[in-house]
């Protein structure tokens, strides 16, 4: 009997250690293709490579993570990497303290994410964790590491005569989510891909507007996914216990959800990290 119940205990407890301390930072790659409608030939096959949540110093081993996702974002080569912000901890009522971990994380970032290559550069968003810092230190902060902020605005990649445009908004619990996805100045053929840290950004995004494709990270993907179950913590409305990460069904426009880099709390079930690649293809 007292064998028994010590082999339990060690099992129990192999299993919280590899859920804890392992399964956060065994990051992967997710692959998938989104088509676009009336994608010029020039952008068909254009990789986008997606680091969400970062949440630097929320598993045991930040530095590790961090400089595993950058690898792997530069290794697959793509044309743009995209950050869809939370890229520190903090707690909207801890207002000091989330000040001092930002303060700790973003020094510690800076070198790593400057390391990031795409031929079109590196564009980012804010998230709600970035507002309960200080979003204009984010920003300036993100800035310095060479990336282009967008905050319900446009960037217009080229090639050739053809142009994409990446419209990045607001957080939506803490910000202003643009209707128009921050492409209100494109003309309508131009195909374009919106970039929201919250899912529930497309939720105010206007239906006369264009929108290709939607990016968004912030659930974590659930951190939790239980079998049956799916993942009972969510943080958002339009994704249910079986889409807290994936394509999503129950959103009026194409979106895709990742369950990102990092973790609040050191924790994943049946939900990896992940970074995300992302191929447009013509419709």
């Amino acid at each position: 009997m007292l064998i028994a119940a010590s082999i339990a205990a060690l099992v129990v407890l192999a299993a919280l250690a590899y859920v804890v301390l392992l399964t956060p930072i065994a990051l992967r790659y997710t692959h998938i293709d989104a088509p676009i409608r009336e994608l010029a030939p020039d952008f068909d096959g254009y990789t986008i490579a997606v680091l969400s949540d970062l949440h630097y110093g929320g598993t045991f081993v930040p530095g590790r993570l961090l400089a595993r996702a950058v690898r792997l974002a530069n290794d697959a080569a793509p044309d743009l990497i995209v950050m869809l912000g939370d890229y520190a901890l903090s707690h909207t009522r801890l207002r000091t303290i989330s000040g001092w971990l930002y303060d700790w994380a973003l020094p510690r970032m800076t070198e790593p994410l400057r390391a990031l290559r795409a031929r079109d550069g590196v564009i980012a968003i804010l998230g709600n964790h970035d507002y309960d810092h200080d979003p204009a230190t984010v920003v300036a902060w993100l800035q310095s590491t060479g990336a282009h902020v967008l905050v319900n605005e446009c960037a217009v990649i080229a090639r050739g005569n053809a142009q994409l445009g990446i419209g990045g908004v607001d957080d939506w619990t803490h910000g202003h989510v643009d209707p128009d996805g921050g492409c209100k100045s494109l003309a309508v053929e131009i195909p374009r891909v919106v970039l929201s840290h919250n899912p529930d950004g497309v939720l105010e995004l206007s239906s006369a507007a264009r929108v290709d494709l939607v990016l968004a990270g912030h659930t974590h993907g659930g951190q939790i996914v239980l079998p049956f179950l799916g993942a009972p913590s969510r943080h958002c409305s339009v994704c249910d216990a079986s889409s807290a990460s994936g394509w999503i069904a129950r959103s009026p426009v194409p979106l895709y959800v990742t369950t990102g880099v990092g973790v609040v709390v050191p924790l994943r079930v049946n939900c990896p990290a992940e970074v995300l690649i992302v191929r447009l293809r013509s419709k």
